[in-house]
């Protein structure tokens, strides 16, 4: 049963609410630019309004019996934490900067206590406790190098059981000798990222998921025994033919030490082999160790093909701390790609990569910064791969969705307002768009036709510039997809083409024709 048939719309799940069959659910049905709070009956479908948004709410605190405990409200440069009162009214309880991180969650039954992931007033990502009356923060723990990631917390005690991070493999911190025990054993000797999917109230029966390099796996535990293999996903059947992923730090060429990670193809001398230089989107993401990661194993693909993979946490990347993001501020084609030809000159430097036969791919932001590889420093890339990517700043603004609004500012504070002329002229600047004649080599832009976050006249004008500059270009639209593929006929179309692409651009292997393509043509 669809439970929140409204077209054009996002709906996500707040919180389950405890004993029942219902849900708290963010949507904005009602505005588009911001969400609401309804619950929702899963065997009837009824709903009913809890929370309305008053324009300027980016996020309900919700507990596990589904009442309304909290809400952060965005006012100029602050957010505010605020509470219910017995009126209807809302009264702050604490504030911080917007560009401050306050992830709460967990929020006590007494309504009065949560934890956090926060960075108020330190550079990192922490753990804290939080106290919603005085807004008071306790730190419990923290990772020097790297931010927080995300915490699991047991149901019955409301009490940290185990801290995730990611420094370059996952780093796992389990407070429970016992659970510490279990997870343990299925991690093995090898780095892996052990995730519990859920458990039963009692937390004897749980389900984790361990995730490599190559591929996850599922598991039930059950007390004592042994673990029951439930399944894994497709890479895991094949992980004796898959490449491995290790961590690399690069020094850009203003000092900063840049993360990421290096994927070698299998069964050849790394040295002087074609590079693709994979961009992850965002930007304020990362990349991340693991099949499960932003660019959906799409390292393993072009590994499979001949290729070493760099994958590099460029500045303004997230989860490295708030002045490692912030260094990105006024930096799009300036020092943030600085940092991505500094990390192939690197590769080149270590004898990994031929610098002839290096290729920049990504999506969205990743996207943004494979066109503008392609225009902006063309003698660094013999050709470039751009997926559901911005080609021009300004625009990408002026036509944002509705629901980007109130996530404008920090936009306008990385990369400027185009209502502002200055402004305006320093997009237009960085824009890849107004550049086409400086590319070289070849380009493919490939962009689902559906995108609402960067529309198709992204792609549609910068082909049509690359074409009217007389450059190599190659199109391929998704029919029934937008910021990202769905449909597996489009996957498969989309790796196809990039197959080709980069075989006759780099020199690598291209599996050629097959049953399945003639299957995404027919289906």
């Amino acid at each position: 049963m669809d439970l929140t048939p409204f077209a054009r719309t996002g709906s996500h799940i707040v919180m389950p609410v405890d004993g029942t069959a219902a849900f708290v659910v963010s949507s904005n049905l009602r505005d588009k630019k911001v969400f609401d709070l309804y619950r929702i009956d899963a065997r009837s479908g009824a709903r009913q309004l809890l929370q309305t948004n008053p324009g300027n709410v980016a996020w309900w605190g919700v507990d596990r019996q589904g009442r309304v405990l909290a809400r952060v409200a965005l006012d100029g440069a602050d957010s505010r934490l605020q509470g219910p009162q017995a009126d209807g009214r809302w009264r702050d309880l604490a504030q911080w900067s917007r560009w401050e991180t306050v992830v709460l969650f967990g929020l006590q039954e007494d309504g009065r206590r949560a934890w956090a992931l926060s960075n108020r007033g330190r550079d990192k990502l922490a753990l804290v406790r939080f106290d919603l009356d005085s807004g008071a923060e306790e730190l419990v723990h923290a990772d020097p190098a790297v931010d927080l990631d995300s915490v699991v917390l047991s149901r019955r005690t409301q009490q940290p059981l185990v801290i995730h991070s990611m420094p370059g493999y996952p780093a796992r911190r389990v407070l429970d000798d016992g659970l510490a025990r279990r997870l343990d054993v299925l991690a093995g000797d090898g780095p892996a990222d052990v995730q519990i999917a859920s458990m039963d109230d009692s937390e004897t029966v749980l389900v984790a998921v361990v995730t490599t390099d190559r591929g996850s796996r599922s598991h039930l535990l059950r007390g004592d025994r042994p673990a029951q293999l439930l399944g894994e996903n497709s890479l895991s059947m094949v992980a004796a033919e898959l490449a491995s992923t290790r961590p690399i730090t690069v020094t850009s060429r203003d000092g900063l030490a840049l993360h990421g990670y290096l994927t070698l193809p299998p069964g050849v001398q790394p040295r002087g082999l074609p590079m693709v230089l994979l961009v992850h989107g965002g930007p304020w993401i990362r990349d991340r160790w693991g099949s499960g990661a932003t660019n959906r194993a799409l390292q393993q693909f072009l590994a499979n093909r001949g290729y070493a993979v760099l994958q590099l946490n460029y500045r303004g990347s997230s989860g490295y701390g708030r002045a490692f993001m912030e260094k990105a501020i006024g930096e799009f084609a300036g020092r943030m790609h600085d940092d991505l030809v500094d990390g192939v000159r690197w590769a080149v430097a270590s004898g990994v990569a031929d610098p002839a036969r290096v290729a920049i791919y990504g999506a969205s932001y990743g996207g943004y910064a494979a066109l503008v590889g392609a225009t902006f420093t063309p003698e660094v890339f013999a050709c470039a791969v751009d997926v559901v990517g911005m080609s021009d700043l300004a625009s990408l603004l002026k036509d944002a969705p509705p629901y980007w609004e109130l996530g404008r500012p920090w936009w306008h504070r990385f990369v400027g307002d185009p209502a502002k002329a200055d402004d305006l002229a320093r997009m237009r600047e960085k824009s890849p768009l107004y550049r086409a004649q400086q590319a070289r080599g070849p380009v493919l832009v490939m962009h689902g036709v559906n995108d609402a976050r960067v529309k198709l006249d992204q792609s549609e004008r910068m082909v049509a510039a690359l074409r009217a500059a007389g450059k190599p270009v190659e199109y391929l639209t998704f029919r029934g997809d937008g910021h990202g593929n769905q449909k597996w006929n489009n996957n498969l179309a989309l790796y196809r083409k990039t197959e080709d692409f980069l075989a006759g651009c780099l020199g690598g292997r291209s599996s050629g024709f097959d049953y399945y393509q003639l299957g995404a043509w027919l289906f």
